[in-house]
């Protein structure tokens, strides 16, 4: 359920006062979406800003031919669906959920509302779209110049740090993503990330004794990387 404990986890709103919280939530329609599931799709008319109050989404691009490409993961406390509230674009990607979620919606009238009152929202948009920005041209780099172990070891730093947990030998990726989700992120087919996964396992830079990931060697990940 979205209450204002929720909305206080949001960086989004992480300066609003309890007065302003309340006035957000009265416009927040609560949604629940299972795994595996799209909540928008690209091309389709967007007047819906959605944030993340559990779990994590996919943004996905779809080819023609069915393949998708993951262009980034979205977590708790963030947000999506942002663009099509200022210029009534179409939706410019597709969102997926990869494991249970919850997300309030917020319509565009509501939307933009919220941002007159409280203007440090536009200043926030902003920052996290240019954070966004360099974190999609830093992976379109590395696609395009690094070999595929050092494009999953960087994969798996990212998601160490987003979603890891220290556990007794390393940190454990609590998010699991498939070998083909994995494989949709950095360029290649679902075979190479289970080989090259397995490479890491026997050089003990990774464990995979369990169903999450645990990285156990992140420098030695670290230098694979150029």
């Amino acid at each position: 359920m979205i209450d204002l404990s929720t909305l206080r986890r949001i960086p989004l709103f992480r300066d609003f006062s309890d007065e302003q919280l309340s006035q957000v939530l009265a416009t927040v329609a609560e949604r629940r979406f299972p795994k595996h599931q799209f909540i928008v799709r690209e091309g389709e008319p967007g007047d819906t800003f959605f944030v993340i109050a559990a779990g994590s989404v996919a943004v996905v691009r779809v080819a023609a031919d069915g393949r998708e490409t993951i262009l980034s993961i979205l977590k708790e406390g963030d947000f999506f669906g942002e663009m099509s509230m200022f210029d009534s674009s179409l939706r410019s990607a597709s969102i997926k959920t990869l494991t249970d979620v919850e997300v309030g919606a917020v319509r565009r009238d509501d939307f933009l509302g919220l941002i007159d009152r409280n203007p440090q929202i536009g200043k926030l948009l902003v920052i996290e779209l240019s954070e966004r920005l360099r974190a999609a041209n830093a992976l379109i780099a590395a696609t395009t110049s690094q070999d595929i172990r050092a494009r999953l070891a960087s994969l798996l730093l990212n998601l160490a740090e987003q979603f890891g947990e220290s556990v007794d030998n390393g940190t454990r990726i609590t998010l699991r993503l498939t070998n083909q989700e994995m494989a949709n992120m950095i360029g290649t087919t679902r075979e190479t990330v289970n080989r090259t996964l397995n490479r890491f396992w026997d050089d003990r830079l990774v464990d995979m004794r369990t169903a999450h990931v645990i990285v156990t060697e992140p420098e030695k990940l670290r230098a694979l990387i150029p």
